[in-house]
């Protein structure tokens, strides 16, 4: 992998942390306790990295 891949990949990590935090933030305002909120993005994550 060269430099520009890897960053590639980093700000890839970077637009899905911000889009895991929008999601949390999200079920957070929809009254989900925040061990629910945060089970639910994991939950979401583990769906789409096994594509």
């Amino acid at each position: 992998m060269n430099t520009a891949e890897w960053d590639q990949m980093m700000m890839a990590f970077c637009d899905v942390a911000e889009l895991m935090a929008k999601y949390r933030d999200e079920l957070l305002k929809q009254g989900f306790s925040r061990k629910e909120a945060i089970t639910l993005v994991v939950k979401y994550q583990e769906t789409w990295l096994k594509r």
